[in-house]
């Protein structure tokens, strides 16, 4: 027989990938830095050229929720339809998605 008491104080304990990542600090400064390289990358450069300047926070947003952190980003209107909507149709190369991971 299970015991969900003992089963829900030992998740408590297990990080979420977002506590495990850093959190919110974390998650920002990692994004903050990508978008800062971006522009002189070669192979990014040209995909992220006239980038909304909050696009990191907005992306730090969308990853902490998905990893567990806080839904931030639904809360301040934004959806997984649209952002898969925003980079449909971008004709990525294989190059550039390998370059972005």
């Amino acid at each position: 027989m299970c015991d969900h008491r003992r089963m829900n104080d030992q998740t408590k304990s297990i990080p979420s990938l977002f506590e495990w990542m850093g959190g919110e600090a974390r998650l920002a400064a990692l994004f903050s830095e990508f978008y800062r390289r971006v522009p002189a990358d070669p192979v990014l450069g040209p995909v992220f050229a006239g980038m909304d300047p909050h696009h990191s926070a907005h992306v730090a947003a969308f990853v902490g929720q998905v990893f567990g952190g806080p839904s931030n980003y639904t809360q301040d209107g934004g959806s997984h339809a649209a952002m898969i909507r925003r980079h449909m149709g971008r004709h990525l190369t294989h190059e550039q998605r390998r370059r972005w991971l």
